[in-house]
């Protein structure tokens, strides 16, 4: 058994052990209704999981599954083989270009909204992309899955907050998809826990809302080493993964056979400061086993991203970024959360890190690909022609025919000496980008009357009439 193999099977057993001599605790006296009408044992607000009940929930679950989009093109596949990104989420700041940050608002979360939709890493658009401060937070949820909807037609992931915004996101989904859901999904649901053992009332609710609505649940607990969790890497995802076991017991009791995502989230803290850090070599280790343990269970996962602990588009953050998606991809992590544009540890989104992101996923995607070796890939004639022949490669038609498939070439990156300040080059280089993506979009077609019924719902909702007239 390899060392790798070795631990996964430590851990798990110590998940196990866990759930049963400590239990989770379920802040909803309609969660531990549902968990004790299950058969798991419940005291106060702790439920106590046996192994047999865990692995039942882990085998209930739907591992293998397909997340539909307005626009077929853009289904998601949800398995242990596929690998699909999604831009930053979370950030209540927006980090300028010379490291100031200000406070996010809706535009910004539009701008960010057509760059996922213009770019073709993507096909999940979605998610808190910055939170917006212009917009009341008791509809800033409802507020930007509607604006996603309005601006994107790829598949979308939702923001989760509370139940009477779960059911108002529910119905935004109804109005879209013609007044009834399809049998798959049509959304992601990031579920996240209290760590250590513990998850709120707000998370069940959502679940409560979803879940019988055949929606994707990303299971996410966020133990910090060190700080929510223990220090010791293998200790901090032990705790992680009994989360996410015991999360996707309630799940499958509530509602059998719920598409689940892995969404392993666990990250660490500094200790000189307390802060998280998310983007250290620890972080990618404890990434690395989360994605390692979903692969044990069958679960699609959610690992890695783009992370960076780094104030701003620095050399810190083009390396901190390239360390966490290169394990995302190596791990094939199936849902890479984060995958763009953040920075100072989940709090700032950069729309300039963002648009460099997109190109390092690129660069991965390159390197990760499979290597052709076909006859013509190996390219035993074109080497023939050039050294009897005298021919140039460079002219050579292989060449012409395989130069924008074999070479890849960089929308953002500059080659060769700098004419002056590399760094201001670089800047110029991605807002030519940026401007290029906005200048690109053309909203994705929507039946007038569907967008009518979406507005129509945001205003009884209180969305002032300016905001959707901006959206």
């Amino acid at each position: 058994m390899t060392n790798d193999a070795l631990a996964v099977e430590q851990i798990h057993q110590n998940s196990l052990r866990l759930l049963q001599e400590l239990g989770m605790a379920f802040h909803s006296g309609d969660a531990l209704a549902v968990l004790r009408s299950g058969g798991v044992r419940v005291e106060g607000d702790r439920a106590y999981f046996t192994p047999g009940q865990v692995m039942r929930a882990v085998d209930t679950a739907v591992k293998d599954f397909t997340v539909r989009a307005r626009n077929p093109r853009y289904d998601v596949r949800m398995n242990t083989e596929e690998l699909y990104v999604t831009p930053g989420y979370g950030s209540p700041y927006v980090c300028e270009a010379d490291g100031t940050l200000r406070t996010a608002v809706m535009e910004d979360f539009l701008k960010l909204a057509v760059i996922v939709q213009e770019s073709d890493v993507f096909s999940i658009n979605g998610g808190i992309l910055a939170q917006p401060g212009d917009i009341d937070p008791a509809i800033a949820a409802e507020t930007m899955v509607y604006a996603t909807l309005c601006r994107s037609n790829k598949a979308l992931f939702s923001v989760c907050d509370g139940k009477s915004q779960a059911e108002n996101i529910l119905e935004l989904l109804r109005i879209v998809f013609g007044g009834m859901l399809p049998p798959e999904p049509v959304s992601f649901h990031l579920i996240s826990t209290l760590s250590p053992l513990a998850i709120g009332g707000n998370a069940l609710d959502t679940i409560g809302v979803f879940a019988p609505a055949g929606q994707c649940m990303v299971l996410a607990p966020g133990p910090m080493a060190g700080g929510t969790g223990p220090i010791s890497p293998a200790g901090n995802v032990s705790l992680a993964n009994a989360e996410i076991l015991a999360a996707n017991v309630f799940t499958q009791l509530l509602a059998p056979g719920t598409p689940v995502v892995y969404g392993f989230a666990a990250t660490v803290s500094d200790l000189r400061d307390m802060k998280v850090s998310n983007a250290c070599p620890g972080f990618v280790v404890e990434s690395k086993y989360g994605a390692l343990m979903a692969k044990k269970y069958g679960f699609a996962c959610r690992s890695g991203g783009g992370m960076s602990d780094a104030g701003g588009l620095t050399a810190q953050a083009g390396t901190e970024t390239a360390m966490s998606l290169f394990e995302s991809f190596s791990q094939k992590a199936n849902l890479v959360m984060h995958a763009t544009g953040s920075l100072n540890s989940f709090n700032a989104v950069s729309l300039e890190k963002f648009v460099m992101d997109t190109e390092t996923i690129d660069r991965m995607r390159f390197y990760f690909r499979d290597l052709d070796v076909d006859e013509d890939a190996l390219a035993f004639d074109v080497i023939r022609d050039v050294v009897e022949d005298g021919e140039s490669f460079i002219l050579h038609e292989h060449t012409l025919e395989h130069c924008r498939q074999d070479q890849w070439i960089s929308q953002v990156s500059l080659h060769g000496p700098a004419k002056g300040e590399p760094n201001a080059e670089l800047y110029a280089s991605i807002r030519r980008r940026i401007d290029k993506l906005l200048a690109s979009y053309h909203r994705p077609p929507m039946d007038e009357g569907v967008r009518s019924a979406l507005d129509r719902k945001m205003r009884t909702l209180g969305l002032a009439e300016a905001f959707i007239a901006q959206i």
